[in-house]
């Protein structure tokens, strides 16, 4: 099988090796060849023909593909956890609670279309009022290291549900991840080219934003990428473009004695962040006085 998913088929990447490593070992994870831009041409062009088919399917097909998509991730669900914690580093318990998230993320993506989507219509003065709801076309998403399932999912998830076909490049760090998500969305079911996976660094990520057939952007990631990814997109106010932009979770000790209590307030602290999903306790930092302080969450697979 290869490593990219473009138009239905698994396809071997033409472009530089790219390779994932274990934070908590240095060891390899997976190896692979990225997309080169032609392969990007096609995937995009893929979409494009799966769209009009996507967007026509009743409501309820599309439905019955996202079930089954969460049914088989929670069937995959030691197996999605495994590359998780192998390409970022989490423990095993941390690992599950982001495949957990990935599958919640389908019912409350469904519910959120229910409340916002459909047609409105009312009478007002002097005439009708229509809001109607439709989807934009090709999306492209981006997809982050931290969170490589449940975040993408994120964006994937509403993307397919409103009828929009899916470009996925994630983060170059997290291959495995995305190839195994990827397969369980085409055990789902999805016909080809509506969602297609290109793996790859910068280069590759430039070249999905460039296209000129893209109708949106959905992008979870760093603040420096993400304002650069706004800034070349002044231009095109007709591409739908959504940043989620995080960063560092701040701690500050000041003029503390006892630096074992300030370290585990630290470590209470980032777990708490974990759990609000408010921030990632691996970029928790904290600073004591003049000494820097630094917590990372534990690197052990249990």
């Amino acid at each position: 099988m290869g490593e990219l998913f473009v138009g239905g088929r698994w396809i071997d990447g033409g472009g530089p090796e790219l390779e994932s490593i274990d934070p908590a070992t240095g060891a390899p994870v997976w190896q692979g060849r990225e997309a080169t831009s032609a392969q990007v041409d096609e995937a995009i062009g893929a979409a494009r023909a799966a769209f009009t088919g996507w967007r026509d399917l009743p409501l309820a097909a599309r439905l019955d593909v996202l079930h089954r998509f969460a049914k088989l991730v929670h069937e995959e669900r030691e197996k999605l956890a495994r590359a998780i914690s192998l390409e970022t580093g989490k423990p095993t318990w941390e690992a599950l609670t982001e495949v957990a998230s990935t599958i919640a993320k389908v019912d409350i993506s469904i519910e959120a279309h229910r409340e916002r989507g459909g047609t409105v219509e009312r009478r007002v003065a002097g005439g009708q009022l229509v809001v109607r709801h439709r989807p934009h076309g090709v999306a492209a998403v981006l997809g982050p290291y931290n969170f490589p399932c449940h975040l993408p999912n994120g964006h994937i998830v509403p993307a397919l549900l409103a009828g929009n076909t899916v470009v996925f490049k994630p983060s170059e760090h997290t291959p495995l991840c995305a190839i195994e998500m990827v397969a369980l969305w085409e055990r789902a079911g999805l016909p080809p080219g509506v969602l297609s996976l290109v793996l790859g660094g910068k280069s590759v990520g430039v070249t999905v934003m460039e296209h000129p057939d893209l109708n949106g952007l959905l992008f979870t990631g760093s603040a420096a990428t993400g304002q650069m990814i706004h800034r070349s997109f002044g231009g095109r106010p007709e591409v739908m473009l959504a940043l989620e932009m995080g960063g560092n979770n701040p701690l500050v000790v000041d003029a503390v004695d006892d630096v074992d209590a300030a370290a585990l307030i630290i470590l209470q602290e980032a777990v708490r962040a974990l759990l609000d999903r408010g921030a990632d306790p691996n970029a928790t930092e904290s600073q004591a006085g003049q000494t820097p302080l630094m917590f990372a969450a534990s690197a052990g697979r249990p």
